[in-house]
C-alpha cells in the first residue's frame, strides 16, 4: 500500500513521442519498471508503486521549449537503494552515449547519485542514499566505498607530488652525473609507471577520477621531460646545448606534453589537465616566440591568438559534453591567453592593438553572459583590468589619471565580483 501524499504518477509532455519514449523506456526499464500503456499520443511505465506517462505536446506548445531554468520542473529524481546501482546505471547509459553530466556520478553530504538529460534536456537523476555503505568494505586499489575523499586518494596526491618535486631536482641538479641513460631512463620510468597506476586505479566515481588526474598529470609532465631530453641526447648531449637549440628542444617538449594532454582530457575531463594542456600551450607560444624572429605587435598576438582560439573551441567542445570545470579552465585560458598578449605587445604605443584587446575582453564578458561561464568571466575582467592600467602608464602620466584608473579598475573588479556571484551558482547546478 502506498503512503498517504506519496507520488502517484507523473505526466510530461515531450516534444517527439517515439524519440523520448525509446530513451524512457531503456532507462526506467533498468530501475524496474515494465510498459503499462502506448498509443499515438501516449506511452507510460509502471512499478506498481508510481507511473511515468510521456504525452505528445501538441504543435502549438512546442515553442518555446523546456528549460529546466524556468518556472515549472527543475530536474526529476528516481530513487534506489545502493550505490552500485547508481554506478552501474553510469555504465548502461555510457553504453548507450547518453552523456553524463558533471563528468559521471557524484558524492553529496548524504547521497551519491549520477544525472543526466533526456532528449529534450529535461534532467534526470538517479540517487542512492550514502547510509547503503554502512559497512566499508575494499574495492579496487583499495579504494574504500564511502566518503568524498579516501586514503587512496589523498597518497596518490602525495605521491604525485613527491615524485614530480624529485624528478625536477634531480635532473636540476645531478644533470651531467646521471648520463644519457640516467637522465633518458628516469622521465621513462615516471611516465610509465604513472600511465600503469592511471590505469590500475579505475572506476567512474569521483574520487577515482580525481586520483587517475593526478597520475595522468604526472605522466604528462614526465613524458615532456623525456620528450625534451630525447632530443639534447640525439644533438650531443648538455655540452653542445646553446640557448637556442634550448628552446627549440622545450619547444617540441611542449608540443608533446600537450598533445599527451589533451588525450587524457577527452578521457577524464578534468580541470587539472586542462590547466597543463592551456600551460604547455603558452609556454610552446613562448618558445616560438624565443626561437623565431617575429616582430612584437600584431605577429605576436596572432602567434597567441591561435592556441587561445584552440583552447576556446576545446571549451565550447566540452560544454556540449556538459563538462564543467575543465571547460571553466579552458575559456579562462585561451580568452586570456589572447587578451592579455595584445596589451603587452602594444609597448610602442599600439593603439589598434590595445583597443583590440579591448574589444576581446568586451567579447569574454559577452560570452561569460551567454554562456553562464565563469572562465569567460574571469578573462574579461583581467583583460579589461589590463586596459585600464595600460591605457593609463602609456597616455596619462599624472598622479591624478593614476589614481582615478585604479579606482576605475577597482570598479571593473566588482563588477566581475557580483557577475560571478550570479554565475557560480549555476556551475553548481
Amino acid at each position: 500500500m502506498a503512503k498517504d501524499g506519496s507520488l502517484e504518477h507523473l505526466d510530461i509532455s515531450v516534444s517527439e513521442l517515439e524519440r523520448s519514449g525509446a530513451f524512457w523506456a531503456a532507462f526506467l526499464k533498468d530501475l524496474g519498471y515494465r510498459e503499462f500503456a502506448k498509443s499515438a499520443t501516449g506511452w507510460s511505465w509502471t512499478n506498481d508503486e508510481s507511473t511515468v506517462f510521456l504525452l505528445q505536446a501538441e504543435s502549438g506548445y512546442l515553442d518555446p521549449p523546456y528549460h529546466r531554468k524556468r518556472v515549472g520542473l527543475n530536474h526529476l529524481a528516481f530513487g534506489v537503494s545502493d550505490p552500485k546501482q547508481v554506478d552501474a546505471m553510469a555504465t548502461r547509459l555510457k553504453e548507450r552515449n547518453v552523456p553524463l553530466l558533471y563528468g559521471g556520478p557524484r558524492t553529496g553530504r548524504t547521497t551519491y547519485a549520477v544525472f543526466f538529460e533526456d532528449p529534450d534536456r529535461i534532467k534526470i537523476e538517479v540517487v542512492a542514499p550514502l547510509e547503503a555503505r554502512a559497512v566499508p568494505a575494499p574495492a579496487r586499489g583499495g579504494e574504500q566505498v564511502g566518503g568524498s575523499i579516501t586514503a587512496t586518494e589523498v597518497i596518490t596526491y602525495a605521491g604525485a607530488l613527491v615524485v614530480l618535486v624529485g624528478l625536477g631536482i634531480l635532473l636540476s641538479t645531478e644533470y651531467e652525473q646521471l648520463g644519457a641513460v640516467g637522465r633518458l631512463g628516469i622521465p621513462g620510468l615516471v611516465a610509465i609507471a604513472a600511465l600503469l597506476a592511471t590505469r590500475a586505479i579505475s572506476g567512474e566515481r569521483a574520487r577515482a577520477r580525481r586520483a587517475q588526474t593526478s597520475l595522468a598529470t604526472l605522466a604528462v609532465i614526465a613524458i615532456g621531460f623525456f620528450a625534451g631530453q630525447l632530443q639534447a641526447e640525439i644533438l650531443g648531449g648538455p655540452a653542445r646545448i646553446t640557448q637556442l637549440i634550448g628552446y627549440r628542444i622545450i619547444l617540441v617538449a611542449a608540443l608533446v606534453a600537450a598533445a599527451v594532454a589533451a588525450l587524457f582530457l577527452i578521457r577524464l575531463r578534468a580541470g587539472l589537465l586542462a590547466a597543463v594542456l592551456s600551460l604547455s600551450l603558452l609556454v610552446a607560444a613562448f618558445m616560438t616566440l624565443n626561437t623565431q624572429p617575429i616582430p612584437r605587435g600584431w605577429p605576436v598576438e596572432a602567434l597567441f591568438l591561435a592556441p587561445g582560439a584552440l583552447l576556446v573551441g576545446a571549451a565550447e567542445y566540452g560544454r556540449r559534453q556538459r563538462v564543467v570545470w575543465a571547460t571553466e579552465v579552458l575559456a579562462f585560458s585561451g580568452a586570456s591567453m589572447a587578451i592579455v598578449t595584445a596589451f603587452f605587445t602594444a609597448d610602442n604605443g599600439n593603439l589598434p592593438l590595445q583597443i583590440f584587446g579591448a574589444l576581446l575582453a568586451l567579447a569574454a564578458f559577452a560570452a561569460s553572459v551567454y554562456r553562464s561561464s565563469a572562465g569567460y568571466a574571469i578573462a574579461g575582467g583581467l583583460g579589461l583590468f589590463a586596459f585600464v592600467i595600460d591605457i593609463n602608464a602609456r597616455y596619462f602620466g599624472s598622479r591624478l589619471w593614476f589614481t582615478v584608473s585604479l579606482v576605475i579598475a577597482g570598479l571593473v573588479l566588482l563588477g566581475i565580483a557580483l557577475l560571478l556571484s550570479r554565475l557560480l551558482p549555476r556551475l553548481r547546478r
